[in-house]
C-alpha cells in the first residue's frame, strides 16, 4: 500500500476538526486490511505507515512490549515517524506495540490495538480482540464475536457484477470453496486436498451444483495441483497472486453455500455473516507438545481455585505472559451456535444462522474515547 495514497484518499471531504489516525501495516495481509476497515469505518482522515524490522526481527520477552522505541524497526523505516502527530493510532500484532508506544509518547494519540498485545493491558486505551485470543475481560477489552469485516458491502457487489459473466455458465447451486494452508499449528498435507476436492465434488453432485474455488497466499502450489487436478465437479477456479484481480469478494455475494478450510478465522467469519449454509474442512492437527502442553495449563489455571486464576489472569493483564491463542475455540462455537457444519456431516434442515458484524461495535468502542467521559464506556453506542 501506498501511505501517502491513502493519506490524500482518507484525507478527502473530511472533517478538518476530526481525530487525525495513523495506521500501523505490518507484514499480514490479513491483519492490514483489518486495520484498514476500522479506519474506513471511523470515518476520520488517516495514514497508513509500514513497519519494517530486520531480516532477524527480535524475539518476543515479557519486556518487549514495555519498550517505547522505533530500536526494531529497520533504520529506513524509522523516518517516516515524524509532526504532524495524530490522535490516534490503530496497532496489531505483539512487535507494532513498541512503536504505538513511542508514537504516544512524542504525542499523547489514543492507542488502540486489534488482537493480542503480549503488553501490559493498561497501556492501551483500548483493545478489541476474538475470542481464540482468551483475553481476560477488563474495562478497557472488549471481545468480540469474530475479526472485522474487510469486504465493504459496495465492493461485494462492484464485484458481483464484475465476475458473474465469468461463470455464470456453471449450473446452480454454487458452492464457494475457500482454501487456506498451513499454519503453526494446522498441515495441509496434498492427502488432505484429494479428500476435500471428492468431498467438494459429491456435495456439489447431489444437487446438480457447481464449484467456485479460490486459494489464498497461503495455500501451497503442491496442495492447488493436486486438489484440482482431482476435481470432476465443473468449476471455476482462481489460484491466488498478490497482482491478480481477486474473486473472493464475488464469492461471498454469489455462493449459495461455502466451503472453508479451518485455518482462516477471517475467511470463515465472512462466509458465515452471509447465513447461508458453511462447512467447514478441518486440516490435519499440528500442535507441538509445547504447544498443547501450554492449552491444557490455561485451561487448567482459568478453571482452578478462584485466587489461582485471579492470579494467572493478573499476569496476563500485567504482559508477564500471554495466553495460548486457539482457533479450534472459534470455530466450535460456529458450529454449536448453528452457524456452520463440519464438511461430511449433514446439512440439510439445518436453519443456519448468520453471524453478525462486530465492525459497528468496534467503531462505536473506539468512538467512544473521544466523547465526554461520562459517554466513554467502550462498545456503548453513540
Amino acid at each position: 500500500m501506498n501511505a501517502r495514497r491513502v493519506e490524500r484518499a482518507s484525507r478527502k471531504n473530511a472533517d478538518p476538526t476530526a481525530p487525525v489516525v495513523w495506521i500501523l501495516l505490518g507484514h499480514r495481509t490479513g491483519d492490514n486490511l483489518q486495520l484498514q476497515a476500522l479506519a474506513d469505518g471511523l470515518g476520520w482522515p488517516w495514514q497508513a505507515k509500514t513497519l519494517t524490522w530486520p531480516n532477524r526481527p527480535a524475539r518476543w520477552t515479557a519486556f518487549y512490549g514495555r519498550t517505547a522505541s522505533l530500536k526494531h524497526l529497520e533504520p529506513k523505516a524509522r523516518g517516516d515517524f515524524g509532526p504532524p502527530w495524530p490522535d490516534l493510532v490503530l496497532s496489531i500484532g505483539w512487535r507494532s506495540v513498541p512503536v504505538a508506544r513511542w508514537i504516544q509518547k512524542m504525542s499523547g494519540a489514543r492507542l488502540v490495538h486489534l488482537g493480542r498485545p503480549r503488553a501490559p493491558l493498561d497501556y492501551f486505551d483500548l483493545v478489541l480482540t476474538t475470542p481464540q485470543y482468551r483475553m481476560p475481560q477488563t474495562g478497557n477489552v472488549v471481545e468480540l464475536e469474530g475479526p472485522l469485516t474487510t469486504v465493504a458491502p459496495e465492493n461485494l457487489l462492484a464485484s458481483a457484477d464484475a465476475w458473474t459473466p465469468r461463470f455464470a455458465h456453471l449450473p446452480r447451486p454454487w458452492f464457494a470453496v475457500l482454501i487456506g494452508g498451513d499454519t503453526p499449528t494446522l498441515r495441509f498435507p496434498t492427502s488432505a486436498a484429494k479428500h476435500l476436492a471428492s468431498t467438494c465434488d459429491r456435495l456439489a453432485a447431489s444437487c446438480q451444483g457447481s464449484l467456485l474455488v479460490a486459494t489464498s497466499p497461503r495455500t501451497s502450489q503442491d496442495v492447488t495441483d493436486t486438489f484440482l487436478s482431482a476435481l470432476r465437479t465443473p468449476s471455476f477456479c482462481f489460484r491466488w497472486r498478490a497482482t491478480a484481480d481477486n474473486p473472493y469478494p464475488a464469492f461471498l455475494a454469489l455462493a449459495d453455500q461455502f466451503i472453508v478450510t479451518n485455518d482462516s478465522v477471517s475467511m470463515t467469519h465472512e462466509a458465515a455473516l452471509t447465513g447461508r449454509p458453511l462447512h467447514i474442512f478441518p486440516l490435519h492437527r499440528n500442535e507441538s507438545w509445547y504447544r498443547t502442553a501450554l492449552r491444557r495449563l490455561d485451561h487448567r489455571l482459568r478453571t482452578k481455585h478462584h485466587m489461582i486464576a485471579k492470579a494467572y489472569e493478573s499476569l496476563i493483564r500485567s504482559g508477564l505472559i500471554y495466553p495460548p491463542k486457539s482457533t479450534a475455540d472459534y470455530f466450535e462455537r460456529l458450529i454449536r451456535s448453528g452457524s456452520a457444519v463440519r464438511l461430511g456431516s449433514p446439512a440439510t434442515g439445518i436453519d443456519f444462522r448468520p453471524c453478525t458484524s462486530e465492525n459497528v461495535r468496534a467503531i462505536q468502542a473506539v468512538k467512544s474515547l473521544f466523547l465526554p467521559a461520562e459517554n466513554s464506556e467502550p462498545g456503548e453506542a453513540e
